[in-house]
């Protein structure tokens, strides 16, 4: 399908008073706040366009306090820039999500301590994991003033970052399982609602209570991404592409009140559900063992190639104890 596009890229040519006359606070430039998001975000900007990339040490991401924390302050700031008119979000290397920890100076991966619920750093909960997670997704979906688009490559567990995006590409190899319940946890954080308002209700908790491999294919049937790239350098020229399309299709106030209809529903759900929902999660966290162990993610690994190579063939893996044999999908 060929479009034409309206206008020229209008990036760079907001009309505005000056913050000396009007005495305001300007906003933080974007090569400030790229420095400092720099250890988990690479950044680019190129006509209107952001690009941020989650990294550990330049590959995958290694989920930890830097970025949960991180990640509320960039949307934070990134919203305020007027300089911005699409932001893309995504991974780096293979994966999105390498694994759950933190990686020290020499390079050597070390837990996520951040993370424990142990009674003597039970405070750590709210500090850490309640206060950073209930900002992040609330920082996404209500600071965020202008389109988004999220890519998703290869394995991921907190996908909520890429599926909250207007817009979610992934690549050929995507694939993700929902960790909480599989660790004893219950799925409070805000995955819950991305997950449930995608794929429908009784189809989540079908994927929560059993642990569910979702591939790419599956969760474009499903409804959770809108199209699937080769691979992960792909998925991000084609964000870019469409980020263009999306600036020399409507004006500049055009597309952020647009978006702002578009994500009434996630606002609505968000401010009805997060922050209760997070509290039990963190209450069942404290009272119940819920392991974040790398042990479950690797785990993990192994069930999404068995389920890879039967989609390869026509044919499902089902969730079962002991299972993993490949069976025909019964239509």
């Amino acid at each position: 399908m060929v479009l034409k596009a309206n206008y020229e890229n209008d990036a760079g040519t907001r009309k505005s008073m000056s913050h000396e006359e009007l005495g305001t606070i300007p906003h933080m430039p974007f090569e400030e706040y790229k420095e400092k998001c720099k250890d988990f975000l690479t950044m680019t900007r190129k006509n209107g366009i952001l690009e941020a990339r989650l990294h550990t040490n330049g590959d995958s991401l290694q989920w930890c306090a830097q970025a949960h924390q991180g990640l509320h302050y960039f949307f934070d700031w990134a919203g305020r820039d007027p300089e911005n008119e699409v932001i893309i979000l995504g991974g780096t290397g293979k994966d999105l999500f390498k694994g759950i920890g933190r990686v020290d100076k020499k390079g050597e991966w070390q837990p996520a301590t951040e993370f424990g619920s142990a009674p003597d750093i039970a405070w750590r909960m709210y500090e850490y994991q309640y206060l950073d997670g209930t900002k992040d997704i609330e920082g996404q979906v209500f600071d965020i003033q202008v389109p988004t688009i999220g890519v998703w490559n290869g394995a991921a567990f907190h996908t909520d970052l890429v599926l909250f995006s207007d817009i979610t590409l992934c690549t050929e190899d995507a694939w993700t399982t929902e960790m909480h319940f599989r660790t004893n946890m219950v799925p409070g954080d805000g995955i819950q609602i991305a997950w449930r308002e995608l794929m429908g209700r009784k189809r989540y908790a079908y994927a929560e209570l059993t642990g569910e491999i979702i591939t790419a294919r599956k969760a474009l049937d499903l409804g959770m991404v809108n199209e699937i790239c080769e691979d992960t350098e792909a998925a991000y020229a084609r964000a870019q592409e469409i980020a263009e399309l999306i600036i020399r299709t409507g004006t500049r106030v055009t597309r952020r009140l647009t978006v702002q209809q578009l994500r009434k529903p996630w606002k609505e759900d968000i401010a009805n559900e997060l922050r209760n929902a997070f509290s039990t999660e963190m209450y069942v966290t404290a009272t119940e063992h819920s392991p974040h162990e790398i042990s479950f993610w690797q785990d993990a690994h192994a069930e999404a190639e068995l389920v890879k190579a039967a989609e390869k063939q026509g044919k499902v893996v089902r969730p079962r104890i002991g299972g993993g044999q490949f069976e025909d999908e019964i239509k």
